[in-house]
């Protein structure tokens, strides 16, 4: 039994510009690559693959090579590194440094190039370089005996996620065109797993810990195990920190302190690894102040607390006199929430919310 252990998309040294808690959560992902290299001896693999974007390239200095040089030596067996669009290959990056370990094997070249990884099984590596690479599938042939896996940093164009850019695209067709037995795959940070006449053909093990929000999907691993000439696969999860959008409403609230009580209450059950964006919606009592920088402050125990406001004031009964159609929506519905329809009372939030064109989420 062959055992591999599948990574991709660490981003070392990345900058996090839409989260808050940069450092802390730079911390983390240097902590998930040791943590992978603890799973990969835990498990015995024979093997480490890492699908590219290891490192941002212009922010990667000596302190970032020494933890990923560190850690792959602490692993002793072979690991195989796919360059991607964020560490491409190149005479000065890290992977070109002279004392680089033993033990490191880096695809430099956007062709692919063949490594026995044991009797019947064969490994494919296609790496990026600072120029664009193109298809890497479009004319790829592996036609060695047995097991043939394929190692590429690289975009699935049926299944991209909204606004991710595509990088070495290709399809599951010219996957199976190639002759590929398994394609393991970096630059989705949403790890996921196909499916080709009921045997896995593609991996995206995600990127070990969020690194936007909004990425669908796993973070984590992949555990390989080849034997016999069928292929296994398992995702495992990491992640330790969480990237959550969160929408609050403060319908009917007439004061700070109710405001900062509601922010409380919806954010109980989140701690220091939780990193929130919370958008404040509803309709307030005309006047209400909403402090932002307050009540992100007032939460010290996330891991950051980023709090946009969306809200809208309303004075009902004056909007209620006024002489157009929101007026007379309004002016029906409030007479019906004075005399106790609650759906009604709840209808005016949502009401007067959209007259002033806010989103309202589901």
């Amino acid at each position: 039994m062959l055992t591999i252990v599948h990574a991709a998309d660490l981003h070392l040294e990345t900058i996090f510009p839409d989260a808050r808690g940069g450092s802390r959560r730079r911390a983390a992902l240097a902590d998930a690559f040791v943590r992978i290299v603890d799973l990969a001896l835990h498990y015995d693999a024979d093997a480490l693959t890492l699908g590219g974007d290891l490192v941002e390239a212009q922010r990667a200095g000596p302190q970032t090579a020494r933890l990923l040089y560190e850690q792959i030596e602490r692993f002793g067996k072979p690991v195989f590194v796919a360059p991607g669009n964020h560490d491409p290959y190149a005479a000065n990056s890290l992977y070109a440094r002279e004392d680089k370990p033993a033990n490191l094997r880096v695809f430099a070249e956007p062709v692919w190039s063949a490594y026995p990884l044991a009797d019947g099984v064969t490994l494919y590596g296609f790496g990026h370089t600072p120029a664009e690479p193109g298809r890497p599938f479009e004319h790829a042939r592996f036609d060695r005996p047995g097991v043939r896996l394929a190692l590429v940093h690289g975009s699935d164009e049926d299944r991209c996620p909204p606004g991710k850019r595509a990088t070495a695209p290709f399809t599951v067709a010219e996957i199976v065109a190639s002759g590929a037995t398994l394609v393991l795959c970096g630059h989705y940070h949403g790890g996921y797993i196909v499916e080709e006449a009921g045997a896995p053909i593609l991996a995206y093990p995600g990127s070990p810990e969020p690194i936007r929000f909004g990425e669908r999907g796993a973070h984590g691993v992949v555990v390989v195990r080849i034997g016999a000439g069928r292929v296994g696969i398992e995702a495992i999860p990491m992640a330790h920190t969480a990237l959550i959008d969160c929408d609050i409403r403060l319908d009917g609230a007439t004061s700070e302190r109710g405001v900062l009580a509601a922010l409380e209450s919806a954010l109980a059950g989140y701690g220091n690894n939780d990193y929130i964006r919370a958008r404040l919606q509803g309709t307030l009592v005309h006047g209400t102040r909403i402090d932002c920088d307050l009540l992100e402050r007032s939460n010290p125990r996330l891991g950051s607390l980023e709090v946009i406001d969306k809200t809208v004031r309303a004075d009902f009964e004056a909007l209620a006199r006024e002489p157009n159609v929101r007026g007379h929506v309004v002016r029906d519905l409030l007479a019906r929430a004075q005399s106790g329809d609650g759906d009604a009372e709840r209808a005016l939030s949502y009401v007067v919310e959209a007259f002033e064109g806010t989103e309202i989420a589901p």
